[in-house]
């Protein structure tokens, strides 16, 4: 028992949880029976076991009942069921906090990916209660959103409701035509206030933190975004925030923008997250990265995430591509991917189809390798996917395909980042991120005794993604099974039908314990 106890003694920030983890590997157990004693739900056979949070990493089994891992041990157990892991990793299921793409067939397309928890938390959705309801019961993942900047924008102008727009087409371009409207004029005292109430309320019920994406909402002004960074900060939440564009930078192109959110975090003492650093940072990605860690050591909470391509994607009627987008954005026309047709714009193509197909999304090749390749392989940078909902098979592959890509291709081909480094980013650093917003999450993202039972196991000689801009929801590769909840949603490389375990992620004041 004593090298047991110089384990814990060397790991006195550990949870209760991972000290009873370590115990059960490396001695006898700590349960008052025998683990081979229980006939457990699931029993995972013979994988390399690796939980990011202890840094474990060792051929063993694991055991499950109700949703929940109760042992992981060298012992032989009987399970109910029983999944063959040799060759395989046994790891956490993959968390993604930057998920627009939340029907049930995008759910499906990212199940197969490793993900078991998908959020909405950069542009969010309002209000959140419909959000909820709609998926409750019927969802094969675990969902969540943030409260929605931009749909409270257009509620108090319009009175429109927002929330998942997505399963309507005809009523998603009524909303986004509201947004063109609503995007540039700035609001007043009341309208702010407004906000503000309905801010809280929606945090009281389940939100995640607040959603912001002021690129898309140039009229959000300084002063506007500030007074939403207070009342965050009041409630100890998270603003996920896609900055401005340089067009605010006056000139000093990506640092300013975001130098404007950090000095947020300064003044009101909030937590920010920064999404999509490789498409934001562009060629700064030094100076930038330079900055958050810097943030990060004067005792600001800031924190940020990556996806693993060299292109974007947004719409080609948004503010993104108003008039200077050139500049702003570090690109050309030859530069924007038509997903309907593969083919790479022209000055003429561009106004027509911008004219004429407003909500279409393009994809725009402009981010350099060397930045994404930097992003991926920082300590503090988080995987996240930025998928966006998939229509008729069109879209950019990242959300069917962002973390096998980092397995299969930064960690495997490339050796860029170790795989237990590579798990921590889409696995424990999320859920930290989001612990002091919802406590449900200080049992994701590990895999050790009394953790949630949300597993992905994967094949590390041969997972990879296969989405393409070409065929962009093509599975990924490697993955045979997940766990949601203890509940195999995808067996054997095939989805379970039937199985519909997802739950919800809310805030804390709103049952997220």
């Amino acid at each position: 028992m004593g090298q047991i106890f110089d384990i814990v003694s060397a790991r006195r920030k550990a949870l209760a949880s991972t000290i009873i983890c370590l115990a059960v590997s490396v001695g006898p157990s700590v349960w008052a029976q025998s683990p081979a004693a229980t006939n457990y739900d699931i029993v995972i056979e013979g994988g390399r076991v690796m939980d990011p949070e202890t840094g474990f990493d060792r051929l063993a089994n694991v055991g499950i009942v109700g949703g929940t891992v109760q042992t992981v041990t060298d012992e032989q157990l009987r399970g109910k069921r029983k999944i063959d892991a040799r060759g395989l990793v046994v790891a956490p299921g993959f968390i993604d906090l930057h998920a627009h793409g939340q029907t049930p067939s995008d759910n499906d397309i990212q199940v197969r990916d490793g993900v078991t928890t998908a959020l909405e938390l950069e542009m969010g959705v309002y209000p959140v209660a419909p959000f909820y309801s709609r998926r409750e019961g019927r969802s094969r993942i675990n969902f969540g959103t943030s409260v929605s900047h931009r749909g409270m924008r257009i509620f108090i102008a319009t009175g429109m409701n927002t929330t998942d727009s997505s399963d309507d087409p005809d009523r998603a371009a009524r909303i986004l035509a509201t947004q063109d409207k609503w995007a540039y004029p700035r609001f007043d005292e009341q309208q702010v206030n407004r906000m503000r109430e309905l801010f809280r309320a929606d945090h009281a019920i389940g939100g995640v933190g607040l959603g912001m994406a002021p690129e898309y909402f140039p009229g959000a002004g300084r002063d506007e975004v500030l007074t939403l960074f207070q009342d965050t900060a009041a409630l100890g939440s998270v603003v996920f925030v896609h900055v401005r564009g340089a067009e605010t930078a006056e000139g000093d192109g990506p640092m300013a923008p975001m130098q404007e959110m950090i000095a947020n975090v300064a003044a009101t003492g909030a937590s920010l997250h920064l999404v999509h650093i490789g498409s934001k940072a562009l060629g700064a990605i030094d100076p930038v990265m330079q900055m958050i860690v810097g943030a990060r050591a004067q005792g600001l909470d800031v924190s940020t995430e990556v996806y693993p391509y060299t292109a974007g994607s947004t719409q080609i009627g948004s503010a993104l591509y108003d008039e200077g987008w050139q500049k702003r954005r570090g690109g050309q026309y030859s530069d924007i991917e038509w997903p309907p047709t593969g083919e790479r714009l022209t000055e003429e193509s561009f106004n027509r189809y911008r004219a004429e197909s407003p909500r279409t999304f393009v994809v725009f090749h402009n981010i350099p390798e060397r930045t994404v390749d930097t992003a991926v392989a920082h300590p503090i940078v988080m995987i996240a996917s930025d998928g966006i909902p998939f229509v008729d098979g069109a879209g950019h592959p990242r959300g069917a395909g962002t973390f096998a890509r980092v397995l299969g291709h930064y960690v495997r081909e490339r050796k860029l980042i170790s795989l237990m480094d590579g798990l921590r980013k889409m696995t424990l650093m999320p859920a930290q991120r989001l612990e002091a917003i919802a406590p449900i999450m200080r049992k994701k993202g590990r895999l050790q005794v009394g953790s949630d039972a949300d597993i992905t196991i994967f094949d590390p000689a041969h997972i990879i993604d296969r989405a393409t801009f070409a065929k962009p929801t093509t599975p990924s590769d490697g993955i045979p099974y997940v766990l949601v909840g203890g509940i195999l949603v995808v067996d054997k490389g095939q989805i379970v039908s039937d199985a519909l375990p997802g739950t919800a992620i809310k805030s804390a004041v709103a049952g997220g314990r």
